[in-house]
């Protein structure tokens, strides 16, 4: 399986887990690994994951503004999943780059092969511990999925 990463990162956090997710694919094919800003026009792969830091309660500036660039049926035929990295904070609270990501992959014709996934964050900003052993095995999630196997969920 040939696998994408596109992220956006502030602090360098949602960075290290891109490259996390794309460690873990890279168990079952290759993975590249794009900040967003590279990310035009989008490789082609068979699954593409994106993911950025919520800040205002939704995706960053770059990622949105990458979005807006994108015109209908441009991601149709393609597979996605989602990731942010977000405080501790009920959703509700926080928001979640990952739901907003999810929603215009969608709206652009792509198909969704996960819910949308969130990482934390602490207040430093600092990932929490056990953060990239859980988006590995997110990742290694994915690409069961991708693959037609069942998967047991990641806690």
């Amino acid at each position: 399986m040939d696998s994408l990463v596109i992220y956006a990162s502030t602090s360098g956090n949602t960075q290290i887990v891109a490259e996390a997710i794309a460690d873990a694919l890279r168990t079952r094919g290759t993975a590249r690994v794009v900040h967003v800003t590279d990310a035009t026009p989008i490789p082609v792969a068979d699954l593409t994951v994106i993911g950025a830091p919520t800040e205002g309660h939704t995706m960053t500036k770059p990622m949105a503004a990458w979005f807006d660039r994108l015109y209908a049926g441009t991601l149709a035929g393609r597979r996605f999943a989602a990731f942010d990295t977000r405080l501790r904070w009920p959703r509700f609270l926080s928001g979640s780059a990952a739901e907003d990501i999810a929603k215009r992959i969608e709206r652009l014709d792509g198909q969704m092969v996960a819910p949308p996934q969130s990482f934390m964050v602490s207040m430093k900003p600092e990932l929490e511990p056990g953060e990239l052993e859980r988006a590995g095995a997110w990742a290694a999630d994915l690409a069961d999925a991708m693959a037609g196997v069942a998967a047991a969920p990641s806690a």
